[in-house]
């Protein structure tokens, strides 16, 4: 409140100060002024007198009646409580000019007297406000609450804010108005000979209340401001009508073109140059906005976000034009190149059915090649690499701006998926991807995506409201072989395309679906291998525009698609940062029994870790026909066995479906493996995966508290109960998996043979190995034979062929055991043994 009164006193004694100024100068400086009302008849009061089409008749500023009753208004500024306070001005470079804007604060803090308010315009609504400018100033903008102002008009009577009303209530904070004038002007105020007093703008606002409308018109006046401020005002940014449906004009790109040096020079002899591919097109609708009619705009220049490749020319249809370029080119914007092409003077009729081409030809740096450079900056959108333009009118008063796409050079996406050949900028539609979340650990790395689709059934707003049909990532050569894809729903396993990749296409992961309507989908992509990065994942150079971006993805509706590109730096969960909880494991027993009292008990696993891969075999069997226990299900049933994997071994197994048995078997990222089994016969889930992994990296750790280090939690449960227990592994050397085929997609299929069937290259080597000890043991039993030494002499080596058939006899195979031949160099696997 104490503030509230020091600043009405404030404005007390400005408006006393301004009154006693304006008195004083019309007693020395003119007879015309009368002593009535505020002292003088202005001249801009006296225009506005004559607008009878904007202003109402009556609309005089003379002494005041004893009431205010038919065709008069309350003109006394002491009765009214609104005001315009005067702030800076600024002057801005927009577009290679220059621009000042004023700042103001309307506001209803001003003391109003009562005593002079015959027409109740103390309570009065502000319906216009009317300000004198110069009339040499051509005003461009008005900004009005942080927004432009559709109701501003200027003309012969001055500067008419339309359209406000404001109640006194709301302009008790001040409301921010800002009025941008081109040039560099000085002050907004007429100059002496026009104004009553030099340095003052009038002020008229038209207002009344419900009981009595148009009934206040108080006049009063501003003064300009201190002058000219480093520093913009309160929302002083001069905007033009920025938005391509209001304009004639927007720009296209058609693709680039490599030229040869037309240079004698022997210094450009062996140069590169090439040419990027524009035209300005003419828009096939335009829409009119309230505030001024760019759809009959003539196209001055065109100013395009570049990088800092050397521009050699520029051509307009078949001729060359002027161009420059500059490091900014925009009021408070983070610094940037921009090239403009200036002088086009063009309506839309010049540009014909088919577009005007605008060519840029530029020269590549040495050592430079075509595939990694580009002339679009980047940073104009991060999620397109597209170049932003800016296509300014002759009047400054329209500027739409847009990004310009690359319209070729996309790949298409594996056969049988959807295939749209219209790429939009990604804010205009409802779909959008972003890299989400980074886990690595000791021998994985996983990389989280979230697409997400915002076309709810109640109204979309956006340009292009569609749903995901499919999504492309370009994959890096060397991860296209090992990548594991990870889903929320096991409903989507095996719906993902790998494919290598050739001369003219890169390697890329398709999923053939995603989310519709108002929902998100998760995805997950995994490297055997812990410590990487999106460098290591993704493809350099796939897709136009990708710049040094690492990963570029392209998202597709049916009928348009969007292209996106990110570096580590864009992810949403920051590493380091705490994680989200884990989602919580899909039915779990609730009251398990403890495995030991199951009639189909679950074993010791066994495991075969190598350099590159790694096997298991998690085996199962009924308990001993003497053994006390409780069956999971009743004779002739099946049971569930359920091993908690780790997401990422789901993800390998889920993707190259190296695992034994193959049907029947449900995989679940957040849930592990579950397959059905008899309850009378044993059996054993088998898998491999990629990297040297143990125990502890494919099994999830710390599901119960009362889970063991090292171990994995395996439940049996049927329609009788539900079992736990906690299974350690074995190292088993004899584990080795055999690759039957593989799969176009690149995902292996594998079966599980018998310990004692040894593949032939080993059973070769063995035999060779036996021969050598054979001989070189028959070798040195000849020797001590004739050296005359006793039998203590002599090496424990004298039994018969028939005991040299027993010591390398095989033990029979157990149900348990497992032979499984490791995949080849050319798959990503170890050396078969016998080749190392």
């Amino acid at each position: 409140m104490i503030g509230a009164d020091m600043y009405r006193a404030s404005m007390g004694t400005r408006v006393v100060f301004v009154l006693s100024g304006l008195w004083l100068a019309a007693m020395s400086v003119t007879a015309e002024h009368s002593l009535q009302g505020l002292e003088f008849v202005p001249r801009f009061t006296r225009l506005l007198r004559q607008d009878l089409s904007s202003v109402a008749s009556y609309l005089l500023p003379t002494e005041q009646p004893p009431l205010c009753a038919g065709q008069c208004c309350q003109a006394d500024s002491y009765a009214s409580p609104y005001g315009l306070l005067s702030m800076s001005n600024t002057q801005q470079i927009f577009g290679g000019r220059t621009y000042t804007t004023f700042s103001f604060i309307l506001h209803s803090n001003q003391t109003c007297n009562s005593a002079l308010d015959h027409a109740g315009c103390c309570s009065s609504a502000a319906y216009i406000v009317w300000i004198d400018v110069d009339p040499t100033l051509k005003v461009k903008y008005v900004s009005y609450n942080g927004v432009r102002l559709a109701s501003a008009e200027q003309s012969q009577f001055g500067l008419k804010l339309g359209s406000l009303n404001l109640q006194v209530a709301q302009a008790k904070n001040g409301i921010p108005v800002a009025i941008t004038v081109e040039g560099a002007a000085d002050t907004l105020c007429p100059p002496p000979g026009l104004a009553p007093v030099t340095g003052l703008c009038e002020l008229v606002i038209q207002g009344g209340t419900d009981i009595n409308p148009n009934a206040c018109c108080p006049t009063t006046v501003t003064a300009a401001g201190s002058g000219p401020s480093s520093q913009p005002g309160p929302n002083s940014v001069f905007q033009c009508s920025g938005t391509l449906s209001n304009s004639p004009f927007k720009l296209v790109f058609d693709g680039v073109t490599p030229i040869s040096s037309q240079s004698t020079s022997t210094s450009l002899a062996q140069a590169q140059f090439l040419a990027y591919n524009f035209r300005l097109v003419a828009t096939s609708s335009c829409e009119p906005d309230g505030v001024t009619n760019c759809c009959h705009a003539q196209l001055a220049y065109v100013n395009l976000k570049v990088t800092d490749l050397p521009i050699s020319g520029v051509q307009l249809g078949r001729s060359s034009v002027n161009f420059s370029t500059s490091s900014w080119n925009e009021p408070n914007s983070a610094s940037y190149r921009s090239l403009l092409v200036d002088e086009l003077n063009l309506v839309a009729d010049d540009l014909g059915s088919n577009g005007l081409a605008l060519t840029v030809t530029v020269r590549l740096p040495i050592g430079s090649t075509a595939s990694n450079v580009d002339l679009c900056d980047a940073s104009s959108d991060p999620q397109q690499g597209a170049c932003t333009y800016y296509l300014h009118s002759e009047d400054g008063f329209c500027c739409p701006s847009g990004l310009v796409l690359p319209s070729a050079g996309v790949p298409p996406p594996p056969a049988g998926t959807c295939w749209p050949t219209q790429n939009v900028p990604a804010a205009d539609t409802s779909m959008s991807l972003q890299y989400y979340e980074r886990v690595a650990s000791a021998a994985t790395t996983t990389f989280a995506f979230l697409l997400a689709n915002h076309n709810p059934a109640s109204g979309c707003t956006k340009s292009y409201c569609v749903d995901v049909c499919s999504w492309t990532l370009y994959l890096d050569p060397g991860a296209a072989s090992q990548v594991a894809v990870g889903h929320e729903s096991p409903l989507n396993n095996g719906r993902q395309t790998i494919e290598a990749g050739s001369g003219t296409s890169p390697a890329s992961l398709t999923f053939t679906y995603g989310p519709a309507g108002e929902s998100t989908n998760t995805f997950y992509v995994t490297l055997p291998a812990g410590g990487k990065h999106l460098t290591d994942l993704c493809a350099r150079n796939a897709l136009p525009g990708q710049g040094v971006r690492p990963c570029a993805a392209v998202v597709r509706s049916a009928s348009v698609y969007i292209m996106v590109f990110f570096d580590d730096s864009d992810v949403i969960i920051v590493p380091g940062a705490a994680p989200p909880p884990p989602p919580p494991v899909e039915q779990i027993c609730m009251s398990p029994r403890p495995m030991s009292d199951s009639c189909l008990v679950a074993q010791t696993a066994h495991y075969n870790t190598l350099s590159s891969t790694a096997v298991f075999d998690f085996p199962v069997s009924p308990a001993a026909a003497s053994t006390t226990c409780r069956p999971p299900a009743a004779p002739g049933d099946l049971a569930t066995l359920h091993l908690l994997l780790a997401p990422a071994t789901v993800d390998q197994l889920t993707t190259r479906r190296q695992i034994r048995p193959d049907r029947g078997v449900s995989l679940d990222r957040n849930d592990g493996v579950r397959w059905q089994v008899s309850t009378t016969a044993a059996s054993s889930l088998s898998f491999q995966v990629q990297g040297p992994l143990g125990i502890t990296e494919v099994c999830q750790q710390g599901v119960t508290g009362e889970q063991p280090a090292g171990t994995c939690v395996v439940e049996v449960s049927g329609d009788l109960g539900c079992f736990r227990g906690y299974v350690g592994a074995t190292a088993d050397g004899r584990l080795i998996w055999v690759e039957e085929s593989t799969s176009k997609k690149g995902v292996g299929a594998s079966v599980i043979v018998p310990a004692v069937v040894v593949p032939l290259v080993a059973v070769l080597a063995v035999t060779l190995l036996v021969m050598a000890w054979y001989r070189r043991r028959k070798g040195q039993q000849y020797f001590f034979m004739n050296s005359g030494s006793d039998d203590l002499d002599r090496p424990l080596a004298t039994q018969s062929i028939n005991s040299l058939h027993d010591d390398l006899a095989t033990a029979s195979a157990a149900a348990s055991d497992v032979q499984i031949r490791v995949p080849g160099a050319s798959q990503g696997g170890a050396m078969p043994i016998g080749r190392r």
